[in-house]
C-alpha cells in the first residue's frame, strides 16, 4: 500500500487540478460561449411562460467566476395586441459564485436604468398587461426539448435562510404611465430613482425613492426614505426615520409628510411603531393643489395641522395610543382600539381643549340683508325619489364604545362649556348621550337608534334644558339684552322609518318650556300702556315712579306632536295687567302652519290705579287677534279679520245691552268715541 502521506498528497494535487480546471473553464466559457446566440431561446422561454413578447436589441454579457454576472441592454416588451408595454435601457447584476454554495448572496451594485412601463386600460376595461401564457400546443418549444419545469414549493423552500450582501441598488430613469380610457384619466410617474446603501443582514442601510407624479391638473414631487434593518432568518424588519412626503411642484410647495418608525415581525405576525404627519399649512397645500376654500372668519385658519400616534397590530386587533391631533390652536388627545378587526369592535376616548368652529365659517358682514322685494323668487323644490337616510347594514355590524370631552365648543357664537359625548353601539342598537354647561345652565340629551329590524329603524330622543340665563345668552344674541330670566325646557320624541317623509309622518312626542323670574329690563310696558291710554283720553298721569323694567309672571307653553303635527293650545305670556295667549298647529308633513295669537288687558285699570288709565269695562279681557298661517317657507301674518269681526259683534251686542241699561240709569254713552271715557 502507498504510504498515507502520498495518498493525501495525491488527493491534494487532484483537488488543485480540479479547482484550476474550474477556474480555467469559468474564465474561458464566457469567451467561448456567446450568450447573444441564445436571444431567440430567451425570447421563446419568456413567451411560453408569460405570453409576453420580448425583444433584446442590445448586447448580452455574462460571466461565471468569481462573479456570476449578467448584463442586458435595450430591451422591449409587448403586451396585449402587440402594444408597447415596457422597455429597459440597461440592467447589470453580478453574484459571487462561491458564497452561493453556502446559501449566501453577495452582489455587486445592482443597476437598472431607463425602465419604462406603459400601462393602458382600454374602453372595455382590459389592460394591455393582461396577457396569458400560450397553451402547451401553442408554445414555441423546439422539438426534442421538454418544457422548462415549473418551480415547486420544495425548490423555493429554504429561501428564508438566505443571507444577503448587496453592495448597493441603483435604479434610475424609471417611468410608469397609466392611461385609463374608461374614465379618460392619465397618470404618470417619471424621473423616478431608487438608491440604497450596502444591504446586509442585521445591518442598517439607507434607502431613498424619489419620483414625479402627474395626475390630472396636478404634479407632485414624491419622496420615500429611511433606514432599514432586517433579519431574514428571524423574519424581522425595522424601518427607522421613515419619511413619505408629497409636495406640489410649484414655487415654495407645501409638503405633506408622514414620518415615524415601523417594526414588522413575521412570526407571530406583529406590526408596531409610531407614525405621524409633520406640521404643515393645510390652507396653502389645498390652494396649491387647486382646491379653493371659502372665506373664513379667521384668516389664519387651517395654517397649522399635525398628527402623531403610536400603534400596534397582530392582524386581529389594533391598538393606538398617545394620539395627538393639532389643528391651529385646537389639540385633541386620546386613544383608539379595535379588539377585533374582523368584527369591527372599536373603543375610543378623546379629550380636547377649546374648539372654535366659527373660525372656519364665513366672516361676518356689515352688508344689510336684502329686503323681501330684493329677494330672488324661490320655487319649491320638485319632489323626487327619496333615498334611504340610515346606513342600516353598517350600523347593524357596528360595535362601538367611545367618548369625547372638550374644554369648550363655540358654534355660531354659542359657547358650550365642557361638552361631552358618549356613544355605545352593539348588535344594531346605538345610544348616545350629550351633555354641556350652557350659559349658567345645563343641556342634557340622550338619543337611541335601533336598526335590528331591517327597513324600519326606530329612533328616540329626549332633551333637558335647565336654568339657562337669558342675560348670559344675550352675549351671542344681542336682541335678548333687554330680557332676564331662566329658561327651562324638556322634549321627548320618537319616530321610525328609513325615508325623510316617513320619519316626519311617524314623529310623535311632546315639548314643554317656561321662563322663570322673567324681566324686561329696558322698558316698563305698564307705563307705556298707561301713557297711551292717557294720551287718547287727553288726561295727565299722576304716577311718576314707574321704574325702568317690567316683570312678567309667566311665559310658558307646551306642544304635543302626533304623526308629524305639533299642536299647542296653552302659550301664555303674562305681564302684570296684560296677557298674550296663543294656540294652533304646525304640520311638519305638509309644511303648513296655522297659529292664532291674542292680546288682552286684564282688569279695569292699568298699574298704579292711575285714574288716567281707566278703561271701559266693556273692553276688559277682550282679545285682539293676530293670525300666522300658510306654507312654512312663505308665512303670512296679520289681523285675524274673522275673529276680530266676531269680537266686534260681541262688543256691539254688549253695548246694546248696556244702552238699554243706560236708559234706566242715565244718558246713553257715545259708543263712537273709542275705547275710553
Amino acid at each position: 500500500m502507498l504510504p498515507m502521506n502520498r495518498i493525501l498528497k495525491f488527493i491534494a494535487v487532484l483537488l488543485a487540478a480540479v479547482v484550476l480546471l474550474g477556474i480555467i473553464a469559468a474564465t474561458l466559457l464566457p469567451r467561448v460561449i456567446d450568450p447573444n446566440q441564445y436571444r431567440d431561446e430567451i425570447t421563446r422561454l419568456v413567451y411560453d411562460h408569460s405570453g409576453l413578447k420580448v425583444r433584446i436589441n442590445g448586447p448580452i454579457g455574462w460571466s461565471i467566476f468569481p462573479w456570476v454576472g449578467l448584463s442586458l441592454e435595450d430591451i422591449y416588451v409587448k403586451g396585449a395586441n402587440s402594444s408597447q408595454l415596457a422597455q429597459l435601457g440597461s440592467a447589470d447584476v453580478s453574484v459571487k459564485l462561491i458564497p452561493l454554495l453556502s446559501k449566501r448572496i453577495e452582489m455587486q451594485t445592482l443597476e437598472l436604468k431607463g425602465l419604462e412601463l406603459t400601462l393602458v386600460k382600454n374602453t372595455k376595461g382590459k389592460g394591455n398587461w393582461q396577457v396569458s401564457a400560450p397553451k402547451p400546443s401553442e408554445q414555441q418549444t423546439p422539438k426534442g426539448q421538454a418544457p422548462s419545469p415549473a418551480s415547486t414549493p420544495e425548490a423555493e423552500s429554504g429561501s428564508s435562510s438566505l443571507k444577503l450582501d448587496i453592495a448597493s441598488v441603483n435604479v434610475s430613469g424609471l417611468m410608469i404611465s397609466y392611461d385609463d380610457q374608461v374614465s379618460g384619466q392619465k397618470y404618470v410617474i417619471d424621473q423616478a430613482s431608487l438608491t440604497t446603501g450596502a444591504i446586509r443582514n442585521q445591518q442598517p442601510f439607507d434607502f431613498q425613492l424619489k419620483a414625479h407624479i402627474t395626475i390630472p391638473d396636478l404634479v407632485l414631487k414624491a419622496l420615500i426614505s429611511g433606514k432599514m434593518t432586517f433579519n431574514l432568518e428571524a423574519g424581522r424588519y425595522d424601518i427607522q426615520n421613515l419619511k413619505i412626503s408629497a409636495t406640489p411642484d410649484v414655487e415654495k410647495g407645501e409638503s405633506l409628510s408622514i414620518i415615524g418608525n415601523v417594526q414588522y415581525q413575521q412570526t407571530p405576525m406583529l406590526v408596531k411603531g409610531n407614525l405621524g404627519v409633520a406640521e404643515f399649512n393645510l390652507a396653502n397645500l389645498l390652494s396649491q393643489i387647486k382646491i379653493q376654500l371659502p372665506p373664513m372668519a379667521d384668516p389664519t385658519a387651517l395654517n397649522k395641522l399635525s398628527f402623531d400616534g403610536h400603534f400596534s397590530t397582530n392582524g386581529e386587533s389594533l391598538t393606538t395610543d398617545k394620539l395627538q391631533l393639532q389643528l391651529d390652536s385646537f389639540t385633541l388627545d386620546g386613544n383608539f382600539r379595535m379588539s377585533s378587526i374582523d368584527q369591527g369592535d372599536m373603543q375610543f376616548s378623546f379629550t380636547g381643549n377649546d374648539l372654535n368652529l366659527d373660525n372656519y365659517l364665513p366672516p361676518a358682514t356689515d352688508k344689510p340683508a336684502a329686503s323681501d322685494e330684493e329677494q330672488p323668487a324661490q320655487s319649491h323644490p320638485t319632489p323626487g325619489k327619496e333615498h334611504p337616510l340610515i346606513p342600516e347594514t353598517m350600523l347593524r355590524d357596528l360595535n362601538l364604545d367611545g367618548s369625547m370631552k372638550l374644554a369648550s365648543l363655540t358654534v355660531a357664537k354659542f359657547v358650550f362649556e365642557q361638552p361631552s359625548v358618549d356613544i355605545k353601539s352593539a348588535r344594531g342598537n346605538l345610544e348616545a348621550k350629550i351633555g354641556s354647561r350652557f350659559y349658567q345652565g345645563t343641556i342634557n340629551m340622550t338619543s337611541s337608534l335601533d336598526v335590528r329590524q331591517a327597513g324600519n329603524p326606530e329612533m328616540a330622543a329626549s332633551a333637558e334644558l335647565e336654568n339657562i340665563s337669558l342675560a348670559a345668552l344675550s352675549t351671542p344674541i344681542p336682541d335678548l339684552a333687554s330680557l332676564q330670566g331662566e329658561v327651562n325646557a324638556s322634549m321627548t320624541v320618537d319616530t321610525h322609518g328609513q325615508y325623510a317623509s316617513v320619519l316626519t309622518r311617524n314623529l310623535n312626542g311632546n315639548m314643554e318650556f317656561n321662563i322663570d323670574k322673567g324681566v324686561f329690563t329696558k322698558a316698563n310696558f305698564d307705563k307705556m300702556l298707561c301713557e297711551g291710554i292717557a294720551f287718547i283720553r287727553k288726561k295727565e298721569l299722576r304716577t311718576t315712579d314707574w321704574g325702568s323694567s317690567t316683570d312678567f309672571t309667566d311665559l310658558s307653553g307646551s306642544f304635543v306632536i302626533k304623526n308629524g303635527v305639533a299642536t299647542n293650545d296653552n302659550l301664555i305670556a303674562a305681564l302684570a295687567y296684560m296677557n298674550l295667549k296663543g294656540y294652533g298647529y304646525v304640520n311638519l308633513v305638509d309644511r303648513q302652519m296655522d297659529y292664532h295669537i291674542g292680546l288682552n288687558i286684564r282688569g279695569e285699570e292699568t298699574p298704579g290705579s292711575d285714574p288716567a288709565c281707566q278703561i271701559n269695562k266693556e273692553y276688559v279681557n277682550v282679545t285682539w287677534p293676530v293670525r300666522c298661517y300658510g306654507d312654512l317657507d312663505d308665512l303670512k301674518c296679520g289681523i285675524d279679520v274673522k275673529r276680530l269681526t266676531e269680537t266686534m259683534a260681541e262688543l256691539a251686542e254688549n253695548r246694546l245691552k248696556q244702552k238699554i241699561e243706560d236708559k234706566v240709569q242715565g244718558p246713553v254713552k257715545d259708543l263712537l268715541k273709542g275705547f275710553f271715557n
